[in-house]
């Protein structure tokens, strides 16, 4: 009869990634849109919707610094405010983490149809 019962222990916790993993995937979700913006404008057939992004990737050094160094910088900064003040990830911040990863996954499929549409020019 107790090889029946259950025991609670057998089940896996799903594992939780860490913040760091999470601004990092964030990061490189935000650098393929840097660079499918950058090769699809390159193509000449489709230009930046936003007018304050269209200004800067006019220039492509301006715009690898814009999306590239300077969210990696800021990423650092904000996991290195976690570690040093010992925060823990919460409700918010891992809404606002998943938020952008939503938005910036909705992103990568315009620009993967967009490859798409290109590609069958």
């Amino acid at each position: 009869m107790s090889e029946n019962v259950l025991d609670f222990r057998e089940f896996e916790i799903p594992k939780q990634y860490g913040f760091g993993v999470k601004l990092m995937f964030l990061y490189l979700l935000n650098v393929a849109d840097w660079f499918c913006t950058q090769v699809l404008i390159d193509s000449g057939y489709f230009h930046e919707v936003n007018p304050i992004m269209a200004s800067i990737m006019r220039y492509p050094i301006v715009g690898f610094f814009v999306k590239c160094i300077l969210p990696l910088a800021l990423s650092i900064l904000i996991w290195l405010f976690f570690k040093v003040f010992k925060l823990s990830q919460n409700r918010f911040t891992n809404f606002i983490i998943y938020s952008g990863v939503v938005i910036y996954s909705a992103v990568i499929i315009v620009h993967i149809i967009n490859f798409m549409i290109l590609y069958t020019m």
